[in-house]
């Protein structure tokens, strides 16, 4: 699994949207834009989302 570290989790101009900045482990910033009622929320979301990507790279590689 990638590493990553959020940097940042601000409001959007959306409503209920939040972005999430975060650095890659090769120092890569990259943003996600995450659909929650607040912070915590986004934050909880998108570490799932992190998780569920890693557990679908490693099913296509035992495959």
């Amino acid at each position: 699994m990638k590493k990553f570290e959020v940097i940042s989790i601000e409001p959007s101009d959306l409503a209920h949207f939040w972005v999430v900045s975060y650095k890659i482990g090769d120092g890569e910033i990259e943003k996600e834009a995450i659909e929650a009622i607040d912070s915590n929320e986004a934050y909880i979301k998108f570490r799932n989302m992190m998780i569920k990507q890693f557990k679908n790279r490693n099913k296509g590689k035992r495959s």
